[in-house]
């Protein structure tokens, strides 16, 4: 005798119910409750669903590509704000003698090459302008205090005074200019 009729016997001669196992299942099943039934979806619905997020996906990226990466920077330039402050729009009177103030503009330059900047007046006549007088300045000054003051000329006249040239300041290149028109007055009692 093998263990699976071992079992069987043992089973037969220790149960209790006297009746028929169809019987003993009529009893067991009335007192079950029904299992709800499951709509069961069809597998094409899941499929497609799937199908429609990759679509989206694509189109999304399709119209709004994403910008292309910025590229590295070797070494980063430092960037200087430079403001100016423009001159009165008419010339300025002035006495003969008397301190004008000259506002500079420094601002980075396109030229490779340094040019000391110089100081030029101009006098203005009728049909030319005559350089009355050029001088060198000391850039880097100019560039820290934007600032010039020149004494006007002894001569009544119209004069144009006009500072340009370029000046190397912490390796950068800036530009200087600054122009400004004045009237010297008659002398009094001439």
């Amino acid at each position: 005798m093998n263990l699976d009729e071992r079992i069987r016997e043992a089973l037969r001669a220790n149960s209790q119910w006297p009746g028929s196992p169809d019987e003993l299942w009529q009893r067991i099943s009335s007192q079950l409750q029904p299992k709800p039934k499951r709509s069961r979806q069809p597998l094409w619905l899941g499929t497609a669903a799937a199908a429609v997020l990759v679509l989206v996906f694509v189109f999304q990226a399709v119209w709004n590509p994403q910008p292309p990466p910025l590229p590295e920077a070797e070494e980063a330039v430092p960037m200087r704000m430079l403001t100016a402050v423009l001159p009165p729009s008419g010339p300025q009177l002035v006495q003969p003698g008397e301190v004008v103030e000259l506002t500079l503009d420094a601002h980075l330059s396109s030229q490779g090459t340094p040019a000391p900047p110089r100081l030029e007046i101009w006098q203005e006549g009728d049909a030319e302008e005559v350089l009355v007088m050029e001088r060198g300045l000391s850039g880097g000054e100019l560039v820290e205090t934007r600032l010039l003051t020149v004494q006007a000329p002894e001569e009544p006249g119209s004069y144009r005074l006009v500072v340009r040239g370029t000046v190397e300041e912490q390796g950068q290149l800036l530009e200087i200019y600054g122009e400004k028109s004045i009237v010297v007055a008659a002398a009094e009692g001439s």
